[in-house]
Formats: structure tokens, sequence, C-alpha cells
């Protein structure tokens, strides 16, 4: 990345490692068995991840002292000690390749059942396990606790550096998603916009993309490209997310105009962006998740303008979704407190009709929750000057 940081990755590695010792003391817990790329990384500093349907492909297992031992769909033989970087990584096994355990569960109760029993594994937490091997080590005698939930809430409250690294990759999140917007033009597609975007995003040098969409003249929900062509006089947005260094990632998003657009449009636009400010400002220690939302959406049906029909934020780390989920009450399990230390995403939309075509517009933002409120992470959603 064009400022990459020079973070420390082995202190925060310690860090992290302290944090997970300590869930798996208060669970009692030996083990825990994690499948997702994101509480790999998060464990190990292993990087898993290859392409976004890969989220099924690999496991690893993690005792309270970091010892670990990852199994993956690209070697034919057990490799120890694979990395001189990550000497806590004892072993890299072998599975089916390209495939989730559902596709070959015997081939993977073998090698991740043969491991814990190696380890003197008992009671295990896990994570997104596939019923089959689920229930086939559950039959080996080991005591298995679902603990996914433990794990994103663990991870809620951000250590300085974890705050360093998702900062520089809004920094090039940002600088794309800009680029790609002043770029805009008629007769350009919305797959145009998407490829200026994905290009700066990888020069920058970021891990990985989540997602790009671009709503077109489409409903809320139509997000994805299929080439249609920007006009003069209308809005879009683009929605952008990345991994950048550590894996650490920035979920942002504009709206952008071709031209002049109608009044209504314009005045649908500003008052989209006192919404954003009234979740930011709202956005505080202490503060109910639902009572965020509803403060955004107080603000658009003041102006008479549709509510975001989804959630109007969430956590980001090493996923662009963290907790705490910033819903209704009702749509929730927990009505989270919001706390310094948490990276948010603010995400308001709403839509304006014109000439009987609705137009969806949408901004957001990445923010550090600090005790006197939101510092931003990325230059925050502009005024339609």
């Amino acid at each position: 990345m064009p400022d990459r940081p020079h973070a420390d990755l082995v202190a925060l590695r310690a860090r992290r490692g302290d944090r997970l010792a300590t869930l798996l003391r208060e669970l009692d817990l030996d083990h825990v068995l994690l499948s997702g790329a994101d509480h790999i990384r998060y464990a190990t500093d292993y990087r898993t991840q290859l392409v976004s349907e890969a989220f099924d492909w690999y496991a690893a297992i993690v005792d309270a002292d970091g010892e670990a031992e990852v199994f993956v769909p690209y070697v034919e033989d057990e490799l120890p000690r694979p990395d001189e970087g990550l000497p806590h990584v004892r072993a890299v096994h072998p599975l089916p390749s390209w495939a989730p355990a559902a596709c070959h569960p015997r081939q993977w109760l073998t090698a991740v059942g043969g491991v814990l029993a190696r380890r003197g594994a008992r009671r295990v937490g896990y994570e997104g396990l596939d019923v089959v091997l689920r229930d086939g080590l559950a039959e080996r005698g080991l005591l298995l606790r679902p603990v996914g939930r433990e794990l994103f809430q663990m991870r809620e409250i951000k250590d300085e550096i974890e705050v360093e690294l998702l900062a520089a990759t809004c920094r090039a999140n940002e600088a794309a998603l800009r680029r790609a917007v002043e770029t805009a033009g008629a007769g350009m597609s919305d797959h145009d916009l998407l490829a200026v975007a994905a290009h700066d995003q990888h020069a920058a040098g970021v891990e990985f993309l989540t997602h790009g969409v671009c709503n077109v003249r489409k409903s809320s929900g139509g997000w994805f490209a299929d080439g249609a062509r920007l006009r003069e006089g209308e809005p879009f947005f683009l929605d952008i997310g990345c991994y950048g260094r550590g894996g650490y990632a920035s979920d942002l998003c504009r709206t952008g105009f071709v031209g002049d657009v109608p009044d209504a449009v314009r005045h649908a636009y500003a008052c989209l962006l006192e919404a954003h400010l009234a979740g930011q400002d709202s956005a505080r220690p202490g503060v109910r998740a639902s009572a965020v939302h509803e403060a955004i959406n107080a603000c658009l049906h003041g102006h008479r303008l549709p509510h975001t029909p989804y959630a109007t934020g969430h956590g980001v780390g090493l996923r662009i979704c963290e907790l705490p989920t910033i819903y209704r009450r009702d749509r929730m399990d927990e009505d989270a407190v919001i706390r310094a230390g948490q990276v948010l995403a603010i995400e308001p939309e709403t839509t304006v009709e014109v000439n009987g075509l609705p137009l969806v517009l949408k901004v957001e933002d990445n923010f550090l929750v600090e005790p006197s409120g939101l510092r931003p992470l990325s230059a925050t959603a502009p005024a339609l000057s």
C-alpha cells in the first residue's frame, strides 16, 4: 500500500494470542477448532483465503499457549514448521483440494480428528463445523462447544495496532473509490467504474477484494453490476471493500452524480448526509446500537424520505462486517452497547423518485469509537457541489 504501515505484527500476534488464551480459560477449553479465514488469521496470523468461496476449505487447531496446526487444500504431505515467521504454527496438514468438509467428511475427520487425538484434546471449542465432522468428533469422545459468537465478541475492541492497519486499508480503499467516482461519465457502464476501483485497490497492494457493487437505476438491494450505463443527470453509487495488510478490512460507499442532477436528488442527498451525521453524533460509548439506527432513520423520516431497509452500520475488522450490528432492536439477539475501541461502518441509504424512477442514494464510512465519539478512518462523504 502507498503508505504501508510499519505495524509491529509480532506484537499484535502476541496480544491477540493473550485474548484467545483468556477466552479459552474462561470457557474451560483446552483447544479451539477454527474454520473461518478471519478467525484463523486472528489466532495464528496464517493467511488462508485464496478465493471468495474458500471459507470452508481450511481449519486450524489452536491451544491456550497459541501453538497451532493448520489444515490446507494445497499440500500433499504434512509440512512441519512451514513458516519461520510463524514459529507457533507447528505444522500444515493436507486436506482434499478445493473442497469443503461436506464433500469429503471422512477425509476431514481422519485428518482433524487425528491431530486432536495426538494433542490430547478433550474440551474443544469450534465455529462453523460441518455437522458430519462435528458429530464424528463427538463420537470420538471430545466435548465440543460452539464458540463462534464468543470469538466475534472477543474481536470487537480493537488493539491500537489493529486500528493503524484498519486506517491504512481505509485510505487505500477511499482513494480507489474516489477516483472511480471522479472518473464517472455518461455512457460508462457499472462494470467500467468497478474496474477503475479494482485497479486502484490492487495497485495499492491490498491483499484481497471483498466486494465491488454498483447501483445504477436499481431499487434497494439491486447492487450488482449488469452493464447498466450512466446517464446524464442521474446518481449512482459504488460500494467496495478490501483487505489490507494483516487482513484488516475497509468497507466504503459513495454516491456519485453524472452532470447536473434534479433538485429533488440534490435535496435527498443533502438529507442523506444529514442522516449520516446523525448516526455519527449518536454513536458514542454507552449508547445502544439500536439508538444509532433509530437516529439515522428518524432524520430520514423527518425529511419524508424512505428509511434504510437494512442495518445502518456494523463493526469492521478482519471481516468487513463484524459485531456490533447496528439495526432494529427486534432484529438482533442483543442490542449491544457502543464501546470505545470498536471500529464501525455507518451506512445510511434512502431513495428518491424522479419522473417515476426510484433512485437509490447511499454513503458509508468507517470510524473508530473513542471516549468522546467517533474518529473518521476514511475521508467522509462529500457534499454535492
